[in-house]
């Protein structure tokens, strides 16, 4: 099977018939995929997407750009229209309105012939591994390759480089069942990247697995990303998976975009409401009895509860401590976290400050507010124990 039996031309803006495309060369007589060249600037364009399906709008004016070697993180609560963007994004859905360009080429109108040439340029990995049972890891990673009629000594050398990177090179006989849920998206990576796609899609790859396994597969799909200069979209639901891996973040609530930004902007200062909730900008981390018993307003004997937000430099000064001696005032810690957002520290805190009466509450936030990144109200609560 040829690659190019029929292909695109930009200049007759028409589909040529058996001709040898720029990423193919002549084998045998016939035309194998080889490795593909990968343009610079965006790898995929959509504008003003959207999508219905009868009554219901799952997309609504969607328009962004992911370029060549980005981590692109879409993330959104269930029903947001993740999982329809994605589809639009490989084909499998057509948009009622607007254009999705794959390395240039909008395939929205395109039937499903020529949408077959173009996913060869796409990857995919999916939440429940779609392994093969009856296959072992090596024919799993294969198959991509055997169905675009590549020679299967070339299918071979290309299966082991591919499980050598993703660590199961001592795997490739081994069936799926043997496997651990980890192990089997690894081979569902390998068998994604057969064909050297231009782009990766990733629905909720991680959404299976436990928090070490997440980790790892994380790390796997960075490190292919840094390695082979390969651009990623990664679908999810889980705000972790788009702090440690993610470049850029797109937030979907309704089928509307409601942020987009770098992930260490968005994560420092979240604009949209939704954004704020994902990321814990409320009060998810408090103990149920504390968060059931927040006033929006002082009554005396009730503790006033702060949550503060230091990035970058700041998250290194001994703020609390400073407070503690300027405002001879002793916070009480109901949580904290410091975490790495590209290569920055995010550290966070909620704090309580046992009855301090309106005019103190008023210099506490004050000083606050000069010296954290963020500072939230989350109200007064009956003086904790």
């Amino acid at each position: 099977m040829s690659c190019c039996m029929d292909w695109w031309d930009p200049e007759t803006a028409a589909f040529a018939e058996n001709i040898p495309c720029s990423d193919c060369v002549r084998v045998e007589g016939d035309f194998v995929l080889r490795r593909p060249s990968i343009p610079g600037g965006a790898v995929v364009r959509v504008g003003n997407v959207s999508k219905s399906f009868g009554r219901v709008t799952a997309l609504k004016d969607v328009t962004f750009e992911v370029q060549r070697g980005e981590i692109l993180g879409i993330i959104g609560r269930s029903g947001a229209g993740k999982s329809t963007l994605i589809r639009c994004l490989n084909g499998l859905e057509k948009p009622g309105r607007g254009r999705v360009e794959i390395l240039g080429q909008d395939i929205v109108p395109l039937p499903e012939r020529r949408l077959q040439l173009v996913r060869q340029r796409i990857g995919m990995i999916f939440q429940h591994f779609n392994l093969l049972s009856a296959k072992t890891v090596a024919e799993n990673v294969a198959l991509p390759l055997k169905i675009a009629g590549v020679p299967w000594r070339e299918r071979d050398f290309r299966v082991q480089d591919l499980l050598a990177l993703v660590g199961l090179s001592d795997k490739a006989s081994v069936y799926p069942s043997k496997l651990s849920g980890g192990q089997k998206q690894r081979v569902g990576i390998a068998r994604a990247l057969a064909a050297e796609p231009a782009l990766l899609l990733c629905d909720e790859a991680t959404s299976a697995l436990d928090p070490e396994t997440t980790s790892s597969i994380l790390a796997l799909l960075r490190d292919i990303n840094r390695r082979l200069g390969l651009t990623i979209v990664l679908i999810t639901h889980e705000m972790n998976v788009v702090r440690t891996v993610a470049d850029r973040v797109i937030v979907l609530d309704q089928g509307r975009i409601v942020e987009e930004g770098d992930v260490w902007r968005v994560f420092t200062a979240p604009e949209a409401d939704l954004t704020q909730r994902l990321i814990g900008g409320q009060t998810n981390e408090l103990p149920s009895a504390i968060r059931s018993g927040l006033r929006n307003e002082w009554r005396r004997g009730t503790d006033l509860v702060l949550r503060l937000q230091l990035s970058g430099s700041a998250a290194e000064n001994p703020v609390l401590a400073q407070l503690t001696r300027d405002l001879e005032v002793l916070p009480v810690v109901l949580d904290a976290s410091v975490q790495r957002v590209q290569d920055h520290a995010l550290a966070s805190f909620t704090v309580a400050f046992r009855d301090p009466g309106e005019p103190l509450a008023r210099r506490i936030g004050e000083y606050l507010a000069s010296r954290v990144s963020r500072l939230e109200v989350l109200g007064y609560v009956q003086q904790l124990a």
